[in-house]
């Protein structure tokens, strides 16, 4: 359960407006605000045989309470650095029994950062 273990509170951000021009734009607003979650980020060095560099490539796991309802065209935000995330792909890992004990299993998310570090 991620209550427990949650190093952080999240946001969801979901939404479109028009812009002056008529044009869809994301609007992002918090439709679920201080969600505990569970935010890892790790990062890998690499080598680009390509181009002969190595490269550092960085991913983001989080974990959210099943209740979030969370989509995969959302974004979320961490609510203690103000970082925010596309998510990538959302999961449900398999449980052992058909009803779990304890509770429902906790969501899963690939992330990706869409803001600078720092910001």
């Amino acid at each position: 359960m991620v209550a427990e273990a949650a190093n952080t509170t999240v946001s969801i951000l979901r939404g479109v407006s028009y812009d002056e021009y008529g044009d869809l734009q994301d609007d992002m607003a918090a439709v679920t605000p201080g969600i505990p979650a569970v935010l890892v980020e790790t990062t890998q060095s690499v080598f680009d045989p390509a181009t002969q560099t190595p490269r550092t490539v960085r991913a983001a796991t989080c974990r959210v309470p099943a209740w979030t309802g969370v989509l995969n065209t959302d974004q979320i935000r961490d609510d203690l650095t103000g970082s925010t995330y596309s998510i990538e792909d959302v999961t449900r890992p398999p449980t052992i029994t058909s009803s779990p004990v304890g509770g429902p299993v906790d969501i899963v998310l690939t992330l990706r950062r869409i803001t600078a570090a720092g910001v």
